[in-house]
């Protein structure tokens, strides 16, 4: 009887809520997600399994309603059995486009990222990241919203070049102009 009446009061409440995609407002919050993939070496063929652990920390502003532009942080964990284990930070561009009306608790939404990265092992080395995300976004009051995409990401780097497509989950703060 608990259970129901939370999920009728969460859903009544939810009724209530109103998005904030609109022109000169701010969103605050990031991404994470974890793969496990393998990748081919351009110079030696070799065949290496790695994981990653990723987290994206990113702010962008409103400059239409549903259309934001911003950038964002990137912080990848690798560990290879190749490569061992090292750490990449980055700095990042996004545009991202919500294609509901901004009075809906929830919106579909499409990004694209742009990012570039520098890793820390025994060497040095660079990367730059090409994104696209499409996924939805479920707004839990009038500022706080819980995402969930399918993202491709293409790496391009000196020693590989990697494809990916990936899951993942994000939270988002939006901040609403007064």
């Amino acid at each position: 009887m608990k259970k129901t009446i939370f999920f009728l009061t969460i859903l009544l409440s939810s009724m209530c809520i109103k998005a904030q995609t609109t022109k000169g407002n701010w969103i605050f919050g990031g991404s994470g997600d974890y793969i496990k993939t393998s990748t081919k070496s351009k110079s030696t063929s070799a065949t290496s399994e790695y994981s990653t652990i990723t987290i994206n920390p990113s702010m962008a502003y409103f400059l239409k309603d549903n259309w934001a532009v911003g950038g964002n942080l990137d912080y990848r964990n690798y560990n290879s059995d190749y490569f061992g284990n090292s750490n990449s930070y980055g700095l990042g561009l996004l545009t991202r486009y919500y294609f509901l009306k901004p009075t809906k608790n929830y919106n579909f939404f499409a990004q694209a990222n742009f990012i570039y990265t520098i890793t820390k092992a025994d060497l040095t080395g660079y990367s730059q990241f090409y994104i696209t995300k499409i996924g939805s976004v479920i707004f839990l009051n009038n500022t706080v919203g819980i995402e969930f995409s399918i993202q491709y990401e293409k790496e391009n780097n000196d020693i590989a070049e990697n494809s990916v497509f990936k899951a993942g989950i994000g939270f988002q703060i939006h901040l609403e102009k007064k």
